[in-house]
């Protein structure tokens, strides 16, 4: 930054404003520099976000802020005998989808992960397991450990 010439720069201001920080802060999000600086990288990723959270505090604080958007919010974990059904769902639909308690992934999310889309004539379509699913642009996916 100082060989720009820029002076004081800091990450969390030019990344998101006052206003959005206190939301965060009323949702639980904790009030250090820290958390609001992973908030930022987990909401504004372009890759879907693996949440590495011991204390459950940023899951807490995700899942209260996904509420708080239009966009319908799944929750599930890998063991959820529904599991490959909520994926899909999600996915086609574009839903916002939180899986609780990733240690591993499973192999059938690769291509999800990877963004592997091709396109079926004016649709983008994606492999999950033995189907192509349609892939809607508003879908959103999280994890966390």
């Amino acid at each position: 930054c100082k060989e720009l010439g820029i002076q004081n720069f800091r990450f969390l201001h030019m990344m998101s404003t006052e206003t959005e920080r206190l939301t965060w802060k009323a949702q639980g999000l904790p009030g250090d520099d820290l958390s609001a600086e992973n908030a930022i990288v987990i909401l504004h990723s372009k890759q879907y976000p693996l949440v590495i959270d011991p204390s459950t505090q940023a899951t807490e604080w995700l899942l209260t802020y996904l509420k708080g958007n239009d966009n319908p919010v799944e929750v599930t974990t890998q063991q959820d005998p529904k599991f490959l059904q909520k994926l899909e769902l999600s996915v086609r639909f574009g839903k916002t989808l939180v899986i609780r308690e990733v240690d591993a992934l499973e192999s059938l999310m690769l291509p999800l992960l990877r963004r592997d889309l091709s396109r079926q004539g004016a649709r983008w379509v994606v492999q999950i397991g033995e189907k192509q699913i349609d892939f809607n642009e508003s879908f959103r996916l999280f994890m966390v450990t």
